[in-house]
């Protein structure tokens, strides 16, 4: 083959590499518009040697037939045409493959890697210290970019390394690591060799949509939607809770002065139950409407008539009272269908209603003379409060209502409405998935009991209008479920899921010691208890997967390990 002949063949093989990189590199952006790597298919990986491509042999060129002899009197014969050249044809121009970096023969077969590490200029490293188009690595960039964490191989003084260890090296920075996914966690499990690591994008009923690298494709970018039980999940900084997880509990109580509690409650399909001391729950609204993600809210008039508040799955806000022997609820206003609604009765023995919009506005509204509701009164910056857990109304120890709120970084503060302005308490951030608990004791004292974001129990105290910086009840808490507080065997107690989801009794005053079993159950990282007293039976934890009630003391505060109701009619 002549000079300019392989020239010419050289020529087309390089334009032709360069057009199937460029064609790959549009079909693979436009496939994978979320996939901002920096590394996307850049590098070369290390492949399996490939055996040699075997030109073909070009078949013989048959003779042709040989000519007949002259006849007589004819002139000479004339001479045989001259066999034609035939030369093989050009091989194929090579094929760029955006997996392995390299290009191939496409007469042979696509390279495979041998190892899954690819290499830029020598080096197999990225910026922060993980192998090039990885899991790991690119776990590392959707935290740099979508988190805002400054994260790198050495983040926080330790060594992340391999998928596997991520897990460890976050506990051991102090970081939560549990079965409850979140928008920006980091999915995480040991399964294979080295582990593996995703980072959550988006949630389902029980599914979790993961971004990841290197898994179904070689060093090429994923997205697939999974069980939430595949994984488990690193809560480095969050960028927002799950959508399923509101300001639930199993019950919602209110003692009405006789040793008993009215409760209210959402089951399962959505219905609203209210239960008079010792009737059966009976459902009141409209069936299946409401959101099981947000407890409903229940005071007692002066009559001793309930007044409850409810959040339906599209974001209303129900609200009602007794009227001629029915329970009506009437629209109040809206609520993220995760927070539920907030209701009291005010000085002048009225109710106020507060909610927080799915914008994160709070706001709040007074019944009037006339029996309507007020135009909402916002409460603070629109926009600037959690969605995930419930705003708080509650009498404090002077007799002003009182409301707590928690923002959307966890800031916590707390206003009375009929004087004063809102105030940040001390401490540190709340966590935006747990409610706090606001209450005051005949001894004067009003207390804020609330989990933090790292697990902590806090305990604020109400002097004057002075908040103290919060004590501690020890504990390793779920940031999910809210504390129920009340008095057991005459003293004032909380009960809250650790973060095994076993439901634990504490003395809710620190430096107090408690007389009641510490362990009632096994629950549910996002199920809040709640505390039902039932007269001439005693007090109960109404906790666990099933609402199951579980009686802590008797009217003598015997303390007793456990127990099932003792006396008919009992219904959570």
């Amino acid at each position: 083959m002549g000079f300019d002949v392989r020239r010419r063949l050289l020529a087309r093989a390089l334009a032709a590499a360069c057009l199937a990189g460029g064609l790959v590199g549009l079909s693979a952006a436009a496939a994978s518009a979320d996939d901002d790597y920096p590394w996307a298919w850049q590098g070369q990986c290390p492949i399996v040697p490939q055996e040699p491509i075997v030109e073909p042999t070009p078949a013989p060129t048959p003779s042709p037939a040989p000519s007949p002899s002259p006849g007589p009197g004819t002139g000479p014969a004339a001479p045989d045409d001259e066999a034609p050249v035939v030369e093989p044809p050009p091989p194929p121009p090579p094929v760029f493959d955006p997996v392995t970096g390299h290009t191939y023969d496409p007469r042979g077969p696509r390279p495979t890697c041998a190892r899954r590490v690819w290499s830029i200029n020598g080096t197999i490293g990225d910026s922060w210290g993980f192998v090039l188009r990885n899991c790991t690595s690119f776990a590392a960039w959707r935290l740099r970019e979508r988190n805002g964490i400054d994260f790198g191989n050495d983040f926080g003084g330790h060594h992340w390394g391999d998928a596997r260890k991520w897990d460890d090296v976050a506990r051991r920075l102090g970081y939560r690591v549990d079965s409850v996914p979140a928008i920006g966690a980091i999915a995480q499990t040991d399964d294979g060799r080295v582990g593996h690591v995703a980072w959550v994008s988006a949630i389902g009923p029980g599914t979790v949509t993961v971004e990841e690298y290197n898994h179904a494709v070689p060093g090429g970018y994923g997205v697939r939607t999974v069980p939430v039980g595949d994984f488990r999940y690193l809560h480095l900084d969050d960028v927002a809770p799950s959508p399923f997880i509101g300001s639930d509990r199993q019950v919602v109580s209110v003692p009405d002065g006789l040793g008993e509690s009215w409760t209210v409650r959402v089951d399962r399909t959505g219905t609203l139950l209210l239960s008079r001391p010792g009737a059966p729950a009976r459902a009141i609204g409209p069936r299946r409407a409401f959101s099981t993600l947000a407890a409903p809210a229940l005071t007692l008039s002066g009559k001793g008539l309930p007044w409850v508040a409810a959040t339906t799955h599209d974001g209303r806000v129900l609200a009602g009272t007794p009227r001629d022997g029915r329970l009506v609820l009437r629209r109040t206003g809206t609520s993220a269908p995760t927070a539920s609604p907030a209701i009291t009765l005010s000085r002048t023995g009225r109710p106020l209603l507060a909610a927080t919009s799915p914008d994160g506005t709070l706001t709040v509204r007074r019944l009037t003379l006339h029996n309507g509701w007020s135009r909402p009164d916002r409460v603070g910056r629109a926009g600037s409060w959690a969605t995930h857990v419930a705003p708080v109304l509650a009498r404090d120890a002077s007799g002003d209502t009182l409301l707590v709120a928690v923002g959307r970084a966890g800031a916590t503060f707390a206003q009375p409405l009929e004087r004063g302005r809102l105030q940040r308490l001390p401490g540190a951030p709340g966590s935006v998935t747990s409610t706090p608990a606001v209450t005051a004791t005949g001894g004067g004292t009003t207390y804020v009991h609330q989990v933090d974001a790292d697990g902590r129990l806090l305990v604020r105290t109400l002097a004057g209008r002075h908040w103290s910086r919060p004590a501690v009840i020890a504990g390793d808490w779920s940031p999910y479920a809210s504390p129920a507080v009340g008095m057991l065997a005459g003293r004032l107690h909380v009960a809250a899921v650790d973060r095994s989801g076993a439901v634990l009794v504490r003395a809710a005053v620190p430096g107090e010691r408690s007389r009641v079993p510490g362990r009632v159950g096994a629950g549910d990282l996002t199920r809040s208890p709640g505390l039902v007293t039932r007269r001439n039976a005693g007090v109960f934890v109404v906790a666990g997967r099933r609402t199951t009630p579980t009686l802590l003391t008797r009217p003598a505060s015997a303390v007793v390990d456990s127990s099932l109701p003792t006396r008919a009619g009992f219904t959570p």
